[in-house]
C-alpha cells in the first residue's frame, strides 16, 4: 500500500468521522421552543380601588445560560397606567385611558406582591407545545415596545385579565373560547363589582350611582357568559383548569401545575354582593323624618329653620351634582357602562336651584317659594315614577338601594317645600312702610321711631 492510497483511506474516514459527528450534533439540538417556560401569574385582590379586582400576567422564562438576562424570566402584564401620563385625569375621567403593557423580571414581580402588598399570587404553568411557546414568546417581546404595548382600557371587556384570555386563546387555537363562550355563569358585570368594592362604602355609592345599563355590550344587569366573566382573574384562573389541548396527538390538560406560590393573609372577598337595600332605606327614612320634622316647626323656631337649612344644602348638592355628572357620563363621556342611567330619575339635577331656594324658604323668603314648591315636587314625582317603572320589563337596572335612599328623603322634602310654600304665600304682604306682624314684637318705642327691649 502506498502512501497516495494511505492518504486517501485517512482523508475518507476523516470525512465519516465528521459527518457523523455534525449528524449526532443535530440529533442532539433542541426544538425550538422547548427551553422556555409558560405561565399565568394570578394575583389577589389589594388595598387600592384599581387593586379590588385582582390582576394577572403571562410569565416566560428560558432554560439556556447563553439566552440574554433580561428575557430569562419576565412577566408580562396589561395593567400599567401612569398618573404623570399627558392629560391622564382628563382622559380617566373621559374614559379614553391609556393602558400599557409591560414586561418586567418575573420572580422580582412576584416576590413584590407577596412582600410589599400582601396579595395572594398562584402561577398555572401550561402545557403547550414548544412551537406554540415560541410563537407566544416572540409576540410578548414585540408587544413589549413603545410602539405596540399602548391600548385603549375598558372596564369589563379589554382590561389586563381579558388581554391575557385572548392570548391564551389565541395560541390554544380557541379552547379556551371554545369551552366558555355562550355558557352563562350565572353572574352580571354589576353582581362582581358590587361584591367586590363592598368594603369600600364611598366607592360603592359611587359607582352604583354612575353605572347604568350600560351600551350593548356593556350591559351592566344583562347574565354574561363564563367567557365575559373572564374580566376577573381569579374566574381566569378556574377556566384554565378546565381547558383540555392536544399535544402530540394527545389530549392533556392546559394547567400542567397550579401552585398556590403565596397566599395572603387578607379576607377573602365575598362570594355575593352585599344586601345593603336595608341599609340604604334606613338611612332614607332617618333622613327624611328629619326633614318633616323640621319642617313642621321651622315656622315657629329659629332653631330649626338652621337645622333644616344644614340638612337641605348636603342633600340637594349630592342630589343635583349627583345628577349632573349622572347626565354628563351618559351623554358626553365614552363610559360606556354609564349609558342609560335609570338613577337620573332619582338623583335629579333639578335640584341644583334648591341649593339656594331651599334656605331662603326656610327663612321664610317669599322671593322664590313657588318655584321651590313646584322645583320639589316635581323632582318627589319622577323619582316615585321610577319607582313605578320598575314593574316595566325594560327596566331591570339593579339599583334598589338607590331608590330606597332617595324616593323617602324626595318625598319629604317636596312635603316640606309645600307646607312652608303654602304658609308664606298665604300671609298678606304689607304695604311699604307698614309693620308686619312678624316685626311687632314686645317693646318700647323710642323718639324718633327707635326701638328698645322691654
Amino acid at each position: 500500500m502506498n502512501l497516495r492510497v494511505i492518504t486517501l483511506c485517512a482523508a475518507a474516514f476523516a470525512l465519516i468521522g465528521a459527518a457523523q459527528r455534525a449528524f449526532g450534533q443535530a440529533a442532539e439540538a433542541p426544538v425550538p421552543g422547548s427551553n422556555l417556560k409558560v405561565s399565568v401569574l394570578t394575583f389577589g385582590p389589594g388595598d387600592d380601588p384599581w387593586e379590588k379586582f385582582g390582576h394577572n400576567a403571562i410569565r416566560i422564562q428560558i432554560d439556556d445560560p447563553f439566552a440574554p438576562s433580561e428575557f430569562r424570566d419576565v412577566a408580562y402584564n396589561w395593567g400599567y397606567f401612569d398618573f404623570e401620563q399627558k392629560n391622564f385625569y382628563v382622559n380617566f375621567i373621559q374614559g379614553r385611558l391609556l393602558y400599557a403593557m409591560i414586561g418586567e423580571p418575573g420572580e422580582k414581580t412576584m416576590v413584590g406582591y407577596k412582600e410589599r402588598l400582601n396579595r395572594s399570587v398562584w402561577e398555572q404553568e401550561l402545557n403547550l407545545a414548544p412551537a406554540q411557546r415560541l410563537t407566544l414568546w416572540k409576540k410578548l417581546v414585540r408587544m413589549d415596545t413603545d410602539a405596540n404595548r399602548y391600548y385603549r382600557y375598558d372596564y369589563y371587556t379589554y382590561n389586563c385579565s381579558t388581554r391575557v384570555r385572548d392570548e391564551i386563546d389565541d395560541i390554544t387555537v380557541g379552547r379556551l373560547g371554545a369551552l366558555t363562550k355562550g355558557v352563562p355563569s350565572g353572574t352580571t358585570f354589576r353582581f362582581h363589582t358590587r361584591r367586590l368594592i363592598a368594603e369600600s362604602p364611598w366607592l360603592y355609592v359611587a359607582l352604583q350611582g354612575v353605572l347604568g345599563h350600560g351600551a350593548p355590550g356593556h350591559e351592566m344587569d344583562r347574565p354574561i357568559s363564563q367567557w365575559d366573566e373572564m374580566f376577573l382573574p381569579t374566574k381566569l384562573h378556574d377556566r384554565l383548569n378546565e381547558v383540555k389541548v392536544v399535544i402530540d396527538g394527545r389530549e392533556v390538560p392546559l394547567v400542567k401545575s397550579d401552585n398556590a406560590w403565596f397566599t395572603s393573609n387578607r379576607p377573602l372577598s365575598p362570594q355575593r354582593p352585599p344586601a345593603t337595600v336595608p341599609w340604604f332605606l334606613g338611612a332614607g327614612l332617618v333622613l327624611s323624618a328629619a326633614f318633616i320634622g323640621l319642617g313642621r316647626i321651622a315656622r315657629r323656631h329659629w332653631a330649626a329653620r338652621i337645622g333644616l337649612i344644614l340638612l337641605s344644602v348636603p342633600w340637594t348638592a349630592l342630589m343635583g351634582v349627583g345628577g349632573a355628572i349622572i347626565l354628563w357620563a351618559w351623554f358626553f363621556t365614552d363610559h360606556l357602562v354609564a349609558a342609560r342611567n335609570e338613577n337620573v330619575l332619582h338623583v335629579s339635577a333639578l335640584a341644583l336651584p334648591l341649593l339656594v331656594l331651599m334656605p331662603m324658604l326656610a327663612m321664610g323668603r317669599r322671593r322664590g317659594a313657588r318655584v321651590t314648591k313646584w322645583l320639589a315636587v316635581s323632582i318627589a314625582a319622577i323619582s316615585l315614577l321610577g319607582a313605578i317603572l320598575k314593574l316595566l320589563p325594560g327596566f331591570y337596572q339593579v339599583n334598589w338601594d338607590i331608590i330606597a335612599l332617595c324616593l323617602p328623603v324626595n318625598v319629604a322634602m317636596a312635603w316640606v317645600a309645600w307646607k312652608l310654600s303654602g304658609v308664606i304665600l298665604a300671609a298678606p304682604v304689607a304695604p311699604a312702610g307698614v309693620e308686619t306682624v312678624e316685626e311687632k314684637q314686645p317693646g318700647k318705642t323710642r323718639p324718633g321711631g327707635k326701638r328698645t327691649r322691654a
